[in-house]
């Protein structure tokens, strides 16, 4: 795949951003970070190499021929799974290795960018046991076919209800009012999508031609796995061609292999990375990454590079390109020792205090998503700080308090033993007229049988006496997260610093938590 000796490859491999896992004798065993999504398979890996070392430069180009396969989209997907892509791959050479790399790209891209198949459904099919014209379209649960790995038909309801992956993915579909099924013309099944494909188009080592559908619920999601999987299939020796797609109201021809652009910034480059390197060097170092410039300035990227979605980066690909064992480290001109920020040493002696105590440090993220923070607590979203244009809902607004993310802790792990006892130091996200200011708090959360209100002062009654040498007073109020009648404002010195409480018990349902959560979450800034 690469020309490259092996010492070569083991030599390069980190500075694409993989580390060594192990190395037999046959393998190189490696870990790859998941915004790669082209690094799922070796086809990937290898393309990046060539450019590393300057075998092959640039964007690689790709063609697409206009192939005579449709698909007709059913209006009663349009709020269920509403869009799909397709390719026809043919001219094949499959082994058991060929087969071994689509199947571990495509549960990787199910894994990865398609959200565990809630965003998006991949399936490969035989091509040649299919008779086009395809038709997508929602059916009932008690259509029947033959699912894959079967030998008898079973209905929608009885894949959900007995076959594996039903069972694992079914509650994508549990509020559906119909099932998105794939089939030909003459009614065979390819798949039904998100849950498993249809056993006659299994794909096996004398497959030669194959059809590759992605089915989502975001569109963009789809068309990105359908170009990362074809980017492996023209590396594994395919010819790619279109299949087009007739929605109720317009039609699209897929894949689309064209690369897109963004403007790159010299300036930036060169304020981050520190080099002082010309335009004509950017540009190879480009190259050597697999991307373009073109003369408007403007970066060529690859359809398959899916994780490039900011001018940043471009800079982080040009330093690859460049070469980061290149690049000299350089002390800072002080003659200054340094020394750890004060505000960091005070949370780091919160934090001990708060572990002393029993609890387990979590660190969560500072986006989350809307249901944990509002929903599930039946907040009012009104003052939500959103993200615009965010990659995943997981992670669309800024947290405006800790407690949820710790909720979300308890919640998945209902099955350890109790009691469990978490917390977090982190940062928290307010609007302050037209600013959004972030501060310091901690919150904990006990959760048992017998946890309450007494409990949790009792913590951070300790934890106050022992950094501030005073203790709280408390004062009945309300609070969105804690029971009424059962939650209070924490006074110290006169001066509030955050609210302690049990956790209502709708939020403990929402949660799926079945003991009691009782807890707090103040600000440190008296801390600091």
């Amino acid at each position: 795949m690469t020309g490259l000796s092996r010492e070569t490859i083991v030599d390069r491999l980190p500075f694409l951003g993989l580390d060594i896992e192990s190395e037999d004798s046959d393998s190189i065993r490696i870990e790859y970070n998941p915004n790669r999504a082209d690094f799922s398979t070796d086809y990937g890996i290898a393309r990046a190499l060539r450019g590393l070392v300057g075998t092959e430069v640039g964007p690689p180009e790709y063609r697409v021929g206009r192939g005579t396969i449709s698909v007709r989209v059913g209006s009663n997907l349009a709020k269920i799974r509403p869009y799909i892509a397709c390719a026809a791959a043919k001219g094949l050479k499959m082994d058991d290795e060929t087969i071994r790399q689509l199947i571990s790209m495509q549960e990787d891209l199910h894994n990865g960018i398609a959200r565990k198949r809630k965003k998006a459904a991949i399936g490969l099919h035989n091509l040649d046991a299919v008779k086009p014209p395809l038709t997508y379209a929602g059916v009932s649960a008690s259509f029947e076919f033959v699912p894959l790995g079967s030998n008898k038909k079973m209905s929608v309801e009885q894949i959900l209800g007995e076959t594996e992956t039903g069972v694992q993915y079914g509650q994508i579909l549990s509020n559906a009012s119909a099932y998105p099924i794939l089939s030909d013309s003459a009614g065979m099944v390819l798949s039904f999508p998100p849950i498993i494909n249809g056993n006659v188009t299994k794909v096996d080592t004398s497959t030669r031609n194959i059809l590759v559908d992605v089915t989502s619920t975001d569109q963009r999601i789809g068309d990105d796995a359908l170009a990362i999987i074809c980017a492996a299939l023209v590396d594994a020796g395919a010819a790619i061609e279109s299949v087009r797609v007739e929605y109720p109201d317009v039609e699209k021809a897929t894949p689309d292999l064209a690369p897109t652009r963004m403007k790159f910034n010299r300036e930036l480059a060169t304020s981050m990375i520190g080099l002082d390197l010309d335009l004509s060097e950017m540009s190879r170092c480009l190259g050597r990454s697999r991307l373009g410039l073109d003369k408007e300035g403007n970066a060529i990227v690859p359809r398959y590079r899916v994780d490039i979605i900011h001018p940043v980066d471009l800079v982080e690909e040009v330093v690859i390109g460049y070469g980061l064992d290149r690049i000299e480290p350089l002390y800072p001109p002080s003659k200054e020792p340094g020394s750890l920020n004060r505000g960091n040493v005070a949370l780091d002696r919160v934090s001990e205090s708060v572990s002393m105590s029993g609890f387990i440090e979590t660190m969560n993220f500072d986006l989350v998503d809307v249901a944990s923070l509002y929903t599930k607590f039946s907040r009012s979203p009104d003052s939500k700080i959103e993200v615009e244009n965010p990659r995943t809902v997981e992670h669309s607004v800024l947290r405006d308090s800790i407690l949820p993310s710790l909720m979300a802790a308890l919640s998945r792990n209902v099955q350890a033993t109790y009691p469990q006892k978490v917390y977090e130091v982190g940062r928290v996200f307010l609007r302050e007229g037209p600013k959004i200011v972030e501060k310091p708090r901690l919150s904990a959360l006990t959760a048992h049988s017998s946890c309450s209100f007494s409990e949790a002062k009792m913590y951070l009654e300790a934890l106050v006496s022992a950094h501030l040498g005073e203790s709280i007073q408390t004062r009945p109020a309300v609070h969105w997260a804690f029971a009424e009648g059962r939650s209070a404002e924490v006074l110290v010195k006169g001066q509030s610093i955050g609210y302690i409480g049990e956790v209502k018990p709708s939020a403990l349902a929402a949660f799926g938590l079945d003991v009691p959560v009782a807890g707090y979450e103040i600000d440190l800034k008296l801390f600091l």
